[in-house]
């Protein structure tokens, strides 16, 4: 039988609480004076992700892929960089699967043994990649420890900081995202892709595409991007200081189910205000996750607005469209290549998908942040998470009183 919060030690206690808001995306409820606390056994899976990376990029891929664009083989070019695109995922899954080895065994062994286990880790992995760079540039004196040492203290910082579980929460964040993509195709996107599509089959915004560069389309996207926060930070502020929004007590008690505060009653009174860096995070946090969201809706819209250009607009046709254009501005249609081969899509398609759907993920926000049906799939599921992370730091008292 598991034990209760309350038989729990109150260093367990802590550090189980601290791990929790680490995992919701909230270092900043971690107190500062814990932030480096319990830092070998967290810094040892990033220390192995690190070392194994370097070890499988280090020549490998570029190999392939230099063999790969060799004028003398053209025709094993296409398998070479597949092959290089199967090495390049085995990789970064060979070392994905060794942080998370490591940080599984490290959290299933006692604290002391556990520590003892990290330092082991982590002074072999600084080992390993000294010795490999050494062997890879036998000539240098100095860099290869400097390098690594340089590693080291990023690596430290940024565990310190609570950036490894920020690279966590986002990591479940996407899952999460792409599974709900049949919502997003049930709900938000019948209705978008029905304006939508009436400007796809427009003169006009095939013209203005064809005649903007990636660099201003990645333009707008920032535009767009910045617009969407906006709109996502004033939401989430009022959300978090509306006072009628605060549960019930049966409320509050079923959101504590699960988490380091589970069984824990909140004190009477008005709860403690959050902080500066507190409410920064929160916020950032909702706004990464609803950016995120439409950054899938995006893509997901793309996608379609593709296959339907290339079922209905041939490469002909776009050029009846487009003209000739003039002499400051000529317009040509664009056969999209790779690698020599010429696919049935064109540049100006895939510009015209990408203008669209990142103009649909502005009301897509709009939508997710003020329509019931939109905020019950989108946007109350993040809110409750943080809402819940508030009542956990009240329950737990996180900051002592003086």
């Amino acid at each position: 039988m598991s034990a209760s919060p309350h038989t729990l030690k109150p260093g367990d206690a802590s550090r189980g609480a601290d791990r929790w808001f680490r995992e919701q995306g909230l270092p900043t409820f971690v107190p500062l004076r814990r932030w480096f606390t319990d830092l070998p056994r967290r810094v040892a899976p990033l220390i192995a992700w690190v070392a194994v990376a370097a070890y499988l990029f280090q020549d490998g891929i570029e190999l392939v892929i230099e063999f790969a664009i060799d004028d003398e083989y053209p025709e094993v070019a296409a398998f070479m960089l597949f092959l290089a695109l199967v090495i390049f995922v085995l990789a970064a899954g060979l070392a994905w699967a060794a942080y998370f080895l490591v940080r599984a065994l490290l959290r299933r062994l006692p604290v002391g043994i556990g520590t003892a286990v990290a330092l082991l880790v982590i002074a072999g992995c600084l080992a390993f990649t000294i010795a490999w760079g050494y062997s890879a540039q036998p000539d240098a004196s100095v860099g290869p420890v400097l390098r690594t040492l340089l590693v080291l203290g990023l690596c430290i910082l940024v565990t310190g900081m609570g950036g490894g579980a920020l690279i966590s929460w986002a990591s479940r964040l996407a899952v999460r995202n792409a599974s709900a993509i049949g919502h997003m195709a049930s709900i938000a996107l019948p209705v978008i892709l029905m304006l939508v599509v009436f400007s796809f089959f427009s003169v006009e915004v095939w013209q203005m595409a064809s005649a903007m560069s990636w660099g201003s389309i990645a333009l707008l996207t920032l535009v767009v991007a910045v617009l969407a926060g906006i709109v996502v930070l004033r939401v989430a502020a009022s959300e978090i200081e509306d006072d009628a929004q605060a549960p019930s007590d049966e409320q509050r008690t079923a959101l504590l189910v699960g988490t380091p505060a589970e069984g824990r009653r909140v004190a009477p009174g008005a709860p403690r205000r959050l902080r500066a860096p507190q409410r920064i995070n929160i916020l950032l946090a909702l706004t990464v996750a609803q950016l995120v969201q439409a950054l899938f809706f995006a893509g997901l819209l793309a996608a379609l607005l593709i296959i339907i250009g290339a079922i209905t607009v041939p490469a002909g046709l776009v050029g009846l469209w487009l003209g000739p254009g003039s002499a400051t501005q000529p317009m040509t249609v664009q056969p999209l290549e790779f690698f020599g081969a010429t696919l049935p899509l064109t540049v100006n398609l895939l510009k015209v998908a990408t203008i669209l759907a990142v103009i649909a993920a502005l009301p897509f926000v709009f939508s997710a942040v003020s329509e019931t049906r939109y905020r019950e799939r989108f946007f109350d599921p993040i809110m409750v998470d943080m809402r819940r992370a508030i009542l956990v730091r009240n329950a737990i008292d996180t900051t002592p009183s003086r």
